[in-house]
C-alpha cells in the first residue's frame, strides 16, 4: 500500500489550536489524480487542503488547492502555510522566498527569517485587485435579512477579487460585527440573484462575504472581521481568510489611503484568535497587495492511498 507523508497545521496563528487549520500533502511523485484529491480533502474536512505536486526548481513549487467541494484557483491560509511546510521540510536550506505556481498563477511568499521559520513571518504578494460590484447598503439589508443600522455609511459596499471574490461590507462597531447572523437560503438566493453563485457565475465561483469593523478586542489590532460564504450547500464562517483581507487591503488603499498596514484579528467570535498582517500600497495605477502570517505545526504522519 503506497503512503503520503501529511502535515496538519494552524495558520495565521501565534499560538497552536488557533488560526485557519491546513492539511499539506507531499505528492512529489504525482500519484494522485483530480478526483482522488477530492477525496482527500473531504475526508480531512478542512475548509483547504494542498497537494505538493512537484519541485519545479530550488524554490519554486506546483501546489493544488482543494476545498470539500472542488478545486480553487488560489486561497491565502493555504498559501502560507504549505510555504511553511515546503521550508521547513522540504527545503534543505531555506530561502527568503518560496515561489508557488497554482493552477492559473504564481504567488510570492517571503519568509522574514529564514533561520527562525516558527517565528518568521509569511508574506505573499496577491494579484492585481478586480474592483466588481457596487452594493447599497438597502440592498444587502433587505436581502441578507441584516439590520441596516448595523450596517455603517462611512465606506461603500464592494465586491472585489484577487483570485477569489468577497464582497467587503462595512459595520458600525465591535457590537453590531458580533450581532450579524445569516441565513444560509438568504446568502444562496442573494448570491444566485446577483449571478455571483457558482452555478451562474461565469468564473464558476462563489462569492463570500467579509465584514469589517474599526473596533477590536484587542486594542493592538486595527480591524475586527468575519468571512461567510456558502460551502457544501450550508452557511460557514471562516476564522482567518488571506484572500479576502488581500481584497481588503485593495479596498482600504482605494477608500482611506494609498499606502496601509494593518493588523487584523479573525475568528475571535468563533474561538480561533487569528492575526493577518497587511501591508500594500498604490503606485502608478498598480496596487501592491501583500498578506502575511505565522503558522504553527499540529501534527505530522502518513496518509494511505
Amino acid at each position: 500500500m503506497k503512503k503520503l507523508d501529511y502535515y496538519i497545521l494552524d495558520v495565521f496563528a501565534r499560538n497552536k489550536y488557533e488560526g485557519n487549520q491546513l492539511a499539506v500533502y507531499i505528492d512529489l511523485s504525482n500519484e494522485l489524480d483530480g478526483e482522488e484529491m477530492l477525496k482527500i480533502a473531504q475526508e480531512i474536512n478542512f475548509a483547504e487542503s494542498t497537494f505538493i505536486k512537484k519541485r519545479l526548481q530550488n524554490n519554486k513549487y506546483s501546489v493544488r488547492i482543494y476545498t470539500t467541494e472542488s478545486e480553487i484557483p488560489f486561497a491565502g491560509h493555504p498559501t502560507i502555510g504549505t510555504s511553511y511546510i515546503i521550508a521547513k521540510y522540504l527545503m534543505s536550506e531555506p530561502t527568503d522566498e518560496i515561489v508557488l505556481s497554482l493552477i492559473d498563477r504564481e504567488i510570492k511568499v517571503r519568509l522574514s527569517n529564514k533561520n527562525e521559520l516558527d517565528d518568521s513571518l509569511f508574506e505573499m504578494t496577491q494579484t492585481q485587485p478586480e474592483f466588481l460590484k457596487v452594493f447599497q447598503k438597502e440592498e444587502i439589508s433587505k436581502q441578507l435579512e441584516i439590520e441596516e443600522f448595523l450596517i455603517s455609511e462611512k465606506k461603500p459596499i464592494q465586491e472585489i477579487s484577487t483570485g477569489l471574490p468577497y464582497i467587503i461590507i462595512p459595520i458600525r462597531d465591535i457590537e453590531s460585527i458580533e450581532k450579524i447572523e445569516l441565513k444560509s437560503s438568504k446568502l444562496k438566493e442573494f448570491l444566485i440573484k446577483n449571478e455571483i453563485y457558482k452555478t451562474n457565475n461565469p468564473n464558476k465561483l462563489s462569492t463570500s462575504l467579509f465584514f469589517y469593523t474599526e473596533e477590536t478586542y484587542e486594542k493592538e489590532n486595527d480591524y475586527n472581521v468575519r468571512m461567510f460564504c456558502i460551502e457544501d450547500n450550508i452557511l460557514k464562517e471562516d476564522s482567518a481568510t488571506g484572500s479576502a483581507n488581500g481584497c481588503f487591503l485593495a479596498y482600504l488603499l482605494k477608500y482611506t489611503s494609498n499606502k496601509v498596514k494593518a493588523k487584523i484579528e479573525q475568528g475571535f467570535q468563533m474561538n480561533r484568535k487569528s492575526y493577518l498582517y497587511l501591508d500594500g500600497k498604490i503606485e502608478n495605477n498598480k496596487y501592491e497587495i501583500k498578506v502575511g502570517g505565522y503558522s504553527k505545526i499540529i501534527s505530522r504522519g502518513e496518509w494511505m492511498i
